[in-house]
């Protein structure tokens, strides 16, 4: 009764963490049938950049200049720093590199969401196509308006540039980070838009002003780009991958210095999931592919999470359950690998630096091991929903010297 009971269970959790790759294998059927109109280019779009910052004169010059410097009409371009809450130097040095400065002081409502919609609500929407955020901990390529350009027109969609990691080569833990991101952007947003399914949003995300100026801005959670896909996903918004479009931005270099942004992450999605679940299964908007994968991307691990989960069934199967039971489950846990281990080996094969990031999966168990210790903590102190800031380190040079296309 104890096998069976066992079985059952997990029969359940490998139910579960196979839908990623089903979802995978939908988008694969519907791209290779479905035909991308081809569109006229239209005029450059007006793009309004927005900023936010809290004490990041360490950073905010590096970006600014980069947005400054863009190889983009001024007539069609203006970029603006929200300096939220600072005591230290952000907005003077913002406005020596060029850019307008936006100050404010309200000690008692901090935070990014708070301090764009502060922003937005004092700017004429109606000059521009799109608003595009990006962290002060960032820089872009000469390009990145161009490539942002080429999904134009933006006034009614939600777009997600490439976001690539700009000390990628730092050390083991900004390797494996970079690897993660590129099979984000190289591979799992090129197929999900060749699908027709929305891409995730994050950090240089742009929202058309039509939308902006209909809905206003939607998210104060501590994790408001992920509560933003939900919210847009649900209502049937577009939210499009700009693969043409280069964002670069600093990974955790420590453990230490990434835990507190990891359980910020973990605390937001358990907070989104429970609110926005059901309402993306009952929205009458989008249809049943678009409702998987977006609880596909809210709800299941992160890969080396799932690495774990997926190996704690197949020695549970092969221990517990045992038999030819236990075998085909363990074996359906090794499927549910297969999309991970078949988009790393693709971002690896087109990987600038291959064999030195390979070399960095020695560390895979020592980093597994501590994000268990990180989600357990976060489990612990879920209703914890405060914003703490990630330690800053100065800038370096970027992984591929700043070139338009991580190679």
């Amino acid at each position: 009764m104890l096998h069976l009971s066992l079985a059952v269970l997990l029969v359940g959790v490998v139910a579960v963490i196979l839908l990623p790759v089903v979802s995978e294998i939908l988008c694969l059927l519907v791209s290779w049938r479905r035909v991308v109109p081809v569109k006229a280019r239209l005029e450059m779009p007006r793009l309004l950049f927005l900023v936010p910052a809290h004490n990041e004169e360490l950073l905010i010059t590096n970006c600014v200049r980069s947005l400054v410097g863009l190889a983009y009409p001024g007539s069609h371009r203006r970029v603006v720093v929200v300096a939220d809450n600072c005591n230290d130097n952000t907005a003077r040095l913002a406005r020596e590199q060029g850019a307008e400065t936006m100050e404010r002081n309200d000690p008692s409502a901090p935070g990014k969401p708070r301090a764009l919609a502060w922003a937005l609500a004092q700017i004429d929407l109606t000059k521009w196509d799109a608003c595009v955020i990006v962290d002060a901990d960032s820089t872009v390529a000469p390009t990145f308006a161009l490539g942002l350009g080429e999904l134009a027109p933006l006034n009614d969609i939600v777009f997600q540039p490439n976001n690539w990691v700009l000390n990628e080569f730092e050390n083991w833990l900004t390797r494996l980070g970079g690897l993660l991101g590129r099979c984000r952007f190289n591979v799992t947003y090129p197929l999900k838009q060749s699908a027709g399914l929305n891409c995730p949003i994050s950090n240089g995300m742009g929202f058309g002003t039509n939308v902006l100026m209909r809905d206003g801005w939607r998210s104060f959670s501590i994790t408001e780009d992920t509560e933003l896909y939900a919210v847009y996903t649900a209502e049937g918004v577009k939210l499009r991958h700009a693969p043409a479009a280069n964002l670069y931005s600093q990974e955790a270099h420590s453990l230490p210095q990434g835990a507190i942004q990891r359980r910020r992450w973990i605390a937001g999605r358990v907070h989104i999931i429970r609110e926005w679940a059901p309402r993306l299964l009952r929205s009458k908007k989008i249809g049943w592919r678009q409702k998987l994968d977006a609880l596909v991307e809210l709800a299941l691990p992160a890969p080396v999470l799932h690495l774990l989960v997926a190996g704690g069934v197949i020695a549970a199967a092969l221990l517990g359950v045992g038999g030819k039971p236990g075998v085909w489950i363990a074996f359906a846990a090794v499927a549910s690998l297969s999309g991970i281990v078949v988009t790393t080996l693709t971002a690896l094969w087109h990987h600038p630096r291959p064999w030195s990031t390979l070399a960095s999966f020695v560390m895979l168990p020592v980093y597994a091991a501590w994000r268990l210790v990180v989600v357990l903590r976060t489990v612990v102190t879920v209703r914890d929903t405060r914003w703490q800031r990630t330690a800053r380190t100065s800038s370096i040079a970027g992984p591929i010297g700043m070139t338009d296309r991580a190679a």
